[in-house]
């Protein structure tokens, strides 16, 4: 996906949950986090026919129709939100701007995103340990997602945003190499 569909992608976003000077509460999470599940609802729903849906040759006329074959007995604000996308030619950004949704609700409610991967599943007090970590330094809450990966020979590799922790044996034997090589 270019640059200039991410923008549009990340507009529709900030419309669709209209989040810009609400003051963070429970009920504005509980209301945001509707937002989510209703526009996850319509997706799960209109993906089998996406092809349908962002096909250039059918006009926009009976992409609606589809559409609200498709979705039935769902309404509100998430089956207004495609119906305008489908309008607009753009319903092939849905899940792009399904990420960025995903993304404004995380700074919203104050929440990093996290990963660390590992050759094997870590114990409870390392991920404990970790998120306490990252919750420090970033001061945030933090959602840690554990990824079991292969090319990790030992270690872990944390990543946050875009800054990445490299604690695994390949990362410091490259350390290692670089260190030789330019002594």
């Amino acid at each position: 996906m270019d640059s200039s569909a991410k923008i549009l992608a990340k507009r529709y976003a900030r419309a669709y949950m209209n989040l810009d000077g609400k003051a963070y509460s429970a009920a504005a999470q509980t209301a945001s986090l509707a937002k989510l599940e209703a526009l996850r609802v319509v997706f799960s729903a209109a993906k089998p026919h996406l092809k349908i849906l962002i096909h250039p040759a059918i006009n926009s006329g009976v992409k609606l129709e589809v559409l609200g074959k498709v979705l039935g007995t769902v309404t509100g604000p998430a089956a207004d939100f495609a119906g305008l996308l489908v309008r607009q030619g753009r319903f092939g950004l849905f899940e792009e701007v399904m990420r960025q949704c995903l993304a404004l609700n995380d700074i919203f409610c104050g929440v990093v995103q996290a990963e660390v991967s590992s050759r094997y599943a870590l114990s409870e007090g390392e991920v404990a340990r970790i998120d306490k970590m990252i919750g420090c330094v970033t001061g945030k809450k933090v959602s840690l997602s554990q990824i079991i990966s292969e090319r990790v020979i030992g270690g872990f590799e944390i990543k946050v945003g875009d800054s990445l922790i490299d604690a695994t044996v390949r990362g410091r034997l490259d350390a290692l190499r670089a260190g030789l090589l330019k002594g």
